[in-house]
């Protein structure tokens, strides 16, 4: 009987590791629901993944970077929507001196203001909905995006197989 159990989540876990991975990724980015998602979880899924032959590191970093990137758009976007809406919201009128100096970041140093947000877990899910806020171009946020989802990815590969090492 346990056998039977083992090899019915082993094979849950091969025919949906790569959603899974990419949905944990876009969750710990989304706006709103990335505050609480933490992305050790996804590292500790990777992890497991990687280590019991399920995936591949290329796939890991890729189903990844996919979540994570199209999670930062949706972010982006959904700041672009709201735009000059958000402004006047009570959010916005009781910390204006902290949003005004974070869209005067994003402005300023709109590509380094986003890299460094994708790569800081606790802004993760709240940069690029600022981005997007701040009137950042589209075209410029994607680009520097893509390389910032690529820079993190690529980190998560690093650290699943540094785990999988140190365990092993």
């Amino acid at each position: 009987m346990f056998s039977s159990v083992t090899e019915s989540l082993s094979a849950l876990a091969t025919d949906y590791s790569t959603p899974i991975v990419f949905g944990l990724a876009f969750l710990e980015a989304c706006p709103g629901i990335g505050l609480f998602v933490t992305g050790a979880l996804l590292l500790a899924i990777a992890t497991g993944l990687y280590s019991n032959g399920v995936l591949d590191l290329s796939h890991i970093m890729l189903a990844a970077f996919l979540g994570a990137l199209v999670s930062d758009h949706l972010g982006y976007y959904l700041g672009r929507w709201m735009g000059p809406r958000f402004h006047h919201s009570r959010f916005a009128k009781k910390y204006h001196e902290r949003i005004n100096r974070a869209e005067a970041l994003f402005q300023k140093h709109g590509a380094a203001a986003i890299v460094i947000g994708r790569l800081v877990p606790a802004i993760r899910s709240i940069t690029p909905l600022f981005t997007g806020i701040s009137g950042l171009s589209q075209g410029r946020f994607s680009l520097v995006d893509v390389l910032a989802c690529v820079l993190w990815a690529a980190g998560l590969g690093a650290l699943t197989s540094g785990i999988t090492l140190a365990i092993g």
